[in-house]
């Protein structure tokens, strides 16, 4: 099913917002949910034409009937209630216009776009308030058959988002064989069609007209809407704004300010929901879709395009609320929550971040102040973030998924220094690491020292949030290959490139790892996540007119190929054996075969080997 339930409601003057319709029944607990109007007809309406907005409930597996707050007795995915609201003018009626709104619940994360439906809907019900017409929609939306083939591991969701080369994209796009079978796609989906900017259609008959539905090509966890093509298209406007915040206060917390006053707003953010702080995002002067787009960016940048989730179901989103929710926040020991209210802003015991949105200002609150004054030198990873993610934003207008790629690398690398261990111990004792050594790999012992000391008040508080809030989705014990066998294939990559004498070993037991096709794309997605040791990439990009390199945006891959010409024999043959086995696979072969014709010297390096004996 597409759409579970489609609820109207509109606002009196005299007795407020109220419920008009549900369809195609009572929503389940809706006696336990009376605030709902007031949640589907966001305050100062009555100064805009129109406004979205939008919350999520969850479903009690037990009673069946739905709740505002998550517990352990719901289910794992939220519903999220997308609403739309229109102001008419009406001058019968006191204010001068009457305001309703439209909402859909449903657990699709693109439920954005079904706001042209929802508008032609929502527009004859002014002229006709009757329940048939939401039943014709409901009928309409759920008439189509929106899944596009089998629910894919999160591994390959990854690799495939990850990779940017316009040969795959226009690959997809032509290729029909090839894109069934990247997508796992037994029989095609009659109901959809291939667009060239690698989503489906549909289309929907409602009202005399065919209405294009746009579909993901791939859903990944915690982002809402298309993460190839973002539905909000304020991303990144909202993206720079956040990096041009400033922090407005003098309070410091170990958490947040790791630079002391001086750390920038973007860290902060992520540092806070890292470590389950109450975030709130207020804006008085714009309407609540501007807020809500805004709560949607810093989930976009703090998951890591599927790096990173659990924030949506545990972490208590509250895209928009209003005062009378003060209870509800009280009971949650962490929130990410957007507001139009003004209130908050003095009541710093309800957060501990407020960012105003109006003077792009963030300011901690006085409650979480440890009064200290933290100057440590950022660490090679924040800095290299902040560069490239500055110079591909405001120097070269990269595409959007060139700026999500920095965001995702950035994620995952804070967080794997976040589970450093040389002495990791399998949870259920039958996996065998077979090197180690876990997490992220500093190129000196005093370079680590420092740099974990800057963060060791997150490690502490974020290990504490990953046991029932967070989830990294890359954690090693989860990409064990068929055999129990695990390498932390980054971890070794990177300690390559930091010269280690461990070469032969490393190629040797990456080999040893890769058996299968599961494998295989891991050792693939962990070449596209390491990120380039400085922003020397992008500032040449500029020089030679404008287009990235294959490797440019894969330096992973350019540490494997190189060894094509590695003076040890036993390592060659190991790098050609590992590409080999890369070849075999229809994925991992397809873009092994973009990366060695990408270079001329690997392309001949590895025709001369394959031919050789040395395998």
């Amino acid at each position: 099913m597409n759409i579970n339930y489609i609820i109207t409601a509109e606002f009196h003057v005299d007795k407020g917002p109220s419920l008009l319709h549900q369809f195609p029944s009572e929503v389940p607990g809706i006696n336990n949910l009376f605030f709902l109007p007031e949640l589907m007809i966001p305050d100062q309406i009555h100064k805009r034409d129109e406004d979205f907005t939008l919350f999520m409930l969850f479903r009690n597996t037990t009673t069946g009937e739905f709740q505002y707050l998550n517990d352990v007795n719901c289910e794992n995915e939220p519903y999220y209630v997308y609403t739309i609201v229109n102001n008419l003018k009406d001058d019968s009626v006191r204010r001068g216009s009457v305001i309703k709104s439209m909402s859909i619940i449903t657990q699709l994360g693109y439920f954005k776009n079904f706001k042209p439906l929802m508008v032609i809907a929502l527009d004859e019900y002014f002229s006709n308030t009757n329940i048939s017409l939401l039943k014709n929609l409901y009928k309409c939306l759920n008439s189509k058959n929106f899944q596009v083939g089998k629910e894919l591991s999160i591994v390959k969701k990854l690799l495939i988002t990850s990779i940017l080369d316009l040969p795959i994209n226009d690959k997809i796009y032509y290729d029909e064989f090839f894109r069934n079978k990247l997508l796992e796609v037994e029989s095609p989906n009659g109901d959809l069609f291939i667009r060239k900017d690698l989503s489906y259609n549909s289309v929907i008959e409602f009202s005399g007209m065919k209405i294009p539905v746009k579909i993901p090509l791939i859903e990944l966890p915690d982002n809402l809407g298309d993460y190839l093509n973002p539905t909000d298209l304020n991303f990144k406007s909202n993206l720079i704004h956040i990096l041009n915040s400033k922090l407005s206060s003098q309070c410091q917390n170990y958490d947040l300010t790791v630079y002391g006053l001086q750390t920038p707003s973007i860290i902060l953010l992520i540092n806070a929901i890292l470590t389950g702080k109450k975030i709130m995002v207020l804006s008085y002067e714009h309407p609540s879709g501007f807020i809500i787009d805004f709560i949607l960016t810093i989930l976009k940048i703090v998951s890591g395009g599927g790096i990173l989730s659990g924030i949506l179901k545990n972490y208590n989103v509250f895209p928009i609320l209003d005062v009378s929710k003060i209870d509800l926040l009280e009971r949650c020991p962490h929130y990410l929550a957007g507001t139009i209210n003004p209130f908050f802003k003095n009541n710093d015991a309800l957060w501990d971040i407020l960012y105003d949105l109006d003077t792009n200002e963030i300011t901690i609150s006085s409650k979480i102040d440890e009064g200290v004054e933290i100057r440590n030198s950022i660490i090679s990873e924040d800095a290299k973030f902040l560069s490239n993610l500055q110079l591909s934003l405001f120097n070269y207008n990269d595409d959007l998924t060139t700026i999500q790629l920095i965001l995702r690398r950035h994620i995952n690398e804070i967080i794997r220094i976040l589970i450093s261990s040389k002495n990791y111990q399998s949870d259920n004792g039958k996996q065998i690491l077979l090197l180690p050594g876990v997490g992220y790999h500093w190129s000196s012992d005093t370079t680590k020292l420092i740099e974990v000391s800057t963060y060791q008040s997150i490690q502490k508080k974020f290990n504490q949030l990953k046991e029932s809030v967070l989830c990294y989705n890359l954690m090693i014990n989860n990409l064990a290959n068929e055999l129990n066998l695990m390498i932390d294939i980054q971890y070794n990559l990177q300690k390559l490139h930091n010269q280690s004498p461990d070469e032969r070993s490393i190629w040797f037991n990456i080999l040893k790892y890769l058996i299968s096709a599961k494998s295989l794309e891991v050792f693939l997605l962990m070449t596209y996540l390491i990120p380039p040791t400085n922003s020397s990439s992008l500032q040449s990009n500029s020089i030679h007119g404008g287009n990235l390199t294959i490797f440019d945006k894969n330096k992973g891959i350019e540490l494997v190929l190189i060894n094509l010409f590695n003076n040890d024999n036993q390592i060659k043959s190991n790098i050609l054996m590992i590409l080999q086995e890369l070849n075999e696979n229809f994925l991992c072969g397809w873009c092994l075969d973009g990366f060695i014709k990408g270079n001329l010297v690997y392309e001949m390096a590895f025709d001369d080997l394959s031919k050789s004996n040395l395998s």
